[in-house]
């Protein structure tokens, strides 16, 4: 026995030898030998049978505990309590059930799970919700438009986390057709749309069966560009399956077709172009039906571009039926007013415009003379007719006629006009970033792109120019008496250059130099194309 405990030991027996007595007690009382503890100490309790009330707590011999190397004490052998170490903090981390994600238009919706290794919950979060959205609290996600976007989970309440990449197709749309306003689809699930849906092929997508009226313009585009510029993502008539007999490509370029009825519609995107094709489901008969033409423009001094609903409205500018499938309009008209042809309550679609006219007509040699059968003329920038002398037109509009060949007319120069036409010439002149400085209009000889020959329609020009500069040829018309020159309506630009030219490149509307050196430009008013070769300059 230790030393310690051998003390202790002694002092209790002599203790306890001849009991103790309690204060106002007239006896003495007896004490167990085993002791009593506690975290902070030790003690003995009275255990004699005569304890009155109050005195059954009595106790003596209080003491600490005294510790040995064992961490027990040497009197009662009460062990000390170990403090547990603080509590560590448990690893997370997370694992979703998708990495990478790839929806579309057949599949706008997925679900992501978390996986939290140490436990907790997270939360849910799009780095690009206009394209893909999800649920902070699910993870569901919900595609709007094609992009990209990552969606991130957290770890609430701290720091670890995981991400899954997620990728929408493009999704395309019919744009035109039912909907004559020809309104842009931002993002999926619009109404009243018509998407191209996946079928059991991968790359082959179908509309749903829709009505299409006849000659009815419609395009098919991607969803998600409202932009000016859809249309250079979209596919047009150009697209049209080889040998097709649903589907044809209008006067403005769109797809069409000729009979009112239910068609389905297949873009095919499994070869290096897509393809378009058609599907008649029902024909529609409509013959009870008569479709009103009329002018609409600023040569229309009633109702200009407004798209009009009753033949009421377009009045004086309305064709009338001939009875054979051809309608005729004479109307007084004004130079340098522009118009097209459209369809009355059918806003654009089927609207015609100066590819309807037949090409040996409009600006075939660029004269605009009371002498020559050039009356009308196309227009800056776009397809619009344009009014070359002010007088009578009289109009034969025959809507099923061969393409370029659809609105014929005559002329009649009316003594009532109330300006008076100065007879004019155009005049070809070129203007660049470089060759002009800065666009400036140069009418001099050196910069005109001359005509062979009075009545020719060919043009032609030699010009030394620099590499990467950017031009077109713009018209003006001179007074054929006074020489007076005014502002033309015609540009030569990037749609006019010929194929293979390899000298010239496009660049946008307008046209570029590859290098420095001698560019000889010939023009063919009749077919509208413009061909170029070049020459080296040579040194000094």
């Amino acid at each position: 026995m230790k030393k310690s405990k051998l003390l202790v030991a002694v002092l209790t027996a002599t203790a306890l030898v001849g009991g103790g007595a309690l204060a106002g007690c007239g006896h003495s009382h007896e004490y167990s030998e085993d002791w009593k503890n506690d975290a902070n100490g030790h003690w003995h309790v009275a255990t004699c049978d005569d304890l009155k009330e109050g005195d059954e707590g009595y106790t003596k011999d209080y003491a600490a505990h005294i510790w040995g190397d064992d961490n027990e004490c040497d009197v009662c052998n009460y062990k000390k309590k170990e403090t547990p170490p603080p509590p560590t903090e448990v690893t997370t981390s997370v694992k979703l059930n998708k990495t990478e994600l790839k929806l579309g238009i057949g599949n706008l919706e997925a679900e992501l799970t978390a996986t939290v290794e140490g436990g907790g919950t997270v939360k849910w979060e799009s780095d690009n919700p206009e394209v893909v959205a999800v649920n902070e609290d699910t993870g569901y996600v919900e595609a709007f438009k094609p992009g990209a976007a990552t969606i991130t989970a957290t770890v609430v309440g701290g720091e670890a986390s995981a991400t899954c990449e997620v990728v929408v197709d493009n999704g395309y749309y019919l744009i035109g057709g039912p909907d004559a306003a020809w309104n842009k689809v931002g993002v999926f699930g619009q109404s009243g749309v018509f998407y191209f849906m996946p079928t059991e092929t991968e790359g082959i997508y179908k509309t749903e069966s829709l009505e299409l009226k006849k000659l009815g313009n419609f395009q098919v585009a991607p969803v998600g560009d409202t932009s000016g510029d859809w249309w250079k993502k979209a596919f047009n008539g150009d697209y049209i399956a080889t040998g097709d007999e649903v589907l044809i490509k209008n006067d403005g370029g769109n797809i069409a077709v000729q009979k009112h009825g239910m068609y389905t519609i297949t873009l095919d995107l499994t070869g290096e172009k897509a393809v378009i094709s058609g599907v008649c489901d029902e024909e529609i008969d409509d013959s009870g039906v008569e479709e009103i033409y009329y002018l609409i423009g600023d040569a229309n001094a009633s109702s200009g571009w407004s798209l009009l609903e009753t033949a009421e409205a377009a009045g004086d500018y309305a064709f009338v039926s001939n009875g054979d499938g051809t309608h005729s309009l004479t109307v007084e008209l004004t130079r340098g007013k522009k118009f097209q042809v459209a369809i009355i309550g059918n806003q654009w679609n089927g609207a015609m415009n100066e590819s309807a006219v037949p090409r040996n007509l409009i600006g075939a040699n660029g004269t605009a003379t009371v002498d020559t059968a050039y009356k009308l003329t196309w227009s800056n920038g776009s397809a619009d007719i344009t009014v070359g002398l002010s007088g009578k037109y009289t109009f034969t509009l025959n809507p099923d006629g061969e393409t370029n060949n659809k609105l014929s007319y005559t002329f009649e120069q009316t003594d009532d006009t109330e300006t008076v036409i100065e007879e004019t010439v155009l005049h070809f002149y070129i203007k660049g970033s470089k060759v002009t400085n800065n666009w400036a209009q140069i009418t001099t000889d050196n910069y005109e792109l001359k005509e062979t020959a009075a009545g020719s329609g060919i043009y032609t020009m030699t010009i030394a120019m620099e590499a990467d500069d950017v031009f077109m040829f713009y018209s003006m018309d001179v007074g054929v008496d006074t020489g007076n020159m005014t502002a033309g309506t015609v540009y030569i630009q990037a749609q006019h250059l010929a194929e293979d030219i390899t000298c010239v490149v496009k660049n946008g509307t307008n046209l570029k130099t590859v290098e420095a050196g001698n560019y000889t430009f010939t023009y063919d008013s009749s077919t509208q194309k413009l061909n170029v070769t070049f020459a080296a300059a040579t040194e000094e």
